[in-house]
């Protein structure tokens, strides 16, 4: 250090100093914006997770309240009728003539089984679980079985692949928007012919629902105020969820809604 004069000494301290301080200020301030952005990554992502888990409730309440409006009308329209008429077939058995009256007799056991039937699968579908319990596929053919009691449609549901699960709450939520689909299909499209197609691939799952009802324009009803709220809701949801939805509609023809997801480790 001789050859150093006390002024050079100072001044090399002082550079030193001053150095060791901006790396220390530069420390804490990357430690503080990572510790800023962990933060900010951590709120984030539980907010997604409370979005998700309101939007799991909200449907699960929707799912419900559907459920209740399809127990209604199954007790009115099919139920109801059916052990009207297995009334009607017993009241007019007469014991007299037992060879004649056997086949009403018959008839009425297998109606009584049918409604035995339509009974337990309506007990099932009270509980929301029950996409779980019987599958995404047996769910929608479910809906669509309901749909075509009705007589008023033509139904296909084409499945294809090896049969693989969402987790249990995506499925729901997927379950809903195939649902408000067909409800927007049997409300607004004046449609003949209804397609559900849902394709198994090895790491992705691509459902397909389709009409040949009398089609909109996608832009017009997006920006509606009403249409447009139910479409951007479905849309939301899809997102939610991890998923990709495109909407295809062409006036006169029909439409044809496209939902993709691809499998993560955890499923």
């Amino acid at each position: 250090m001789s050859g150093f004069t006390e002024k050079e000494i100072i001044y090399i301290v002082m550079v030193g100093t001053s150095i060791t301080l901006l790396l220390a200020v530069f420390l804490v301030s990357f430690v503080y914006l990572h510790q800023r952005r962990r933060f900010a990554f951590l709120r984030e992502k539980q907010q997604i997770e409370n979005q998700f888990q309101e939007e799991l409730l909200k449907t699960r309440l929707e799912i419900q309240e559907e459920t209740f409006r399809t127990i209604s009308q199954e007790i009115h329209d099919n139920i109801g009728q059916t052990l009207s008429f297995i009334k009607l077939n017993l009241n007019t058995i007469n014991p007299v003539l037992p060879q004649r009256e056997e086949e009403k007799w018959r008839e009425s056991k297998e109606l009584l089984t049918k409604v035995i039937q339509e009974l337990r699968n309506l007990s099932r579908s009270l509980n929301t679980d029950f996409i779980q319990e019987i599958g995404l596929v047996s769910a929608v053919k479910q809906q669509l079985d309901l749909l075509e009691r009705s007589g008023v449609y033509q139904i296909a549901l084409k499945v294809s692949g090896d049969k693989w699960s969402l987790s249990a709450g995506r499925e729901l939520v997927l379950y809903r928007v195939v649902q408000e689909l067909l409800n927007n299909i049997v409300k607004h499209a004046e449609a003949h012919t209804i397609q559900v197609s849902m394709d198994f691939e090895p790491h992705r799952m691509t459902v397909a629902v389709s009409d040949d009802g009398k089609g909109f324009e996608v832009d017009n009803v997006a920006a509606s105020q009403s249409a447009g709220l139910g479409l951007r809701n479905i849309i939301n949801r899809i997102s939610l969820i991890g998923g990709i939805i495109s909407i295809n509609s062409t006036v006169g023809v029909g439409t044809r809604i496209v939902i993709q997801f691809t499998q993560s480790i955890d499923e």
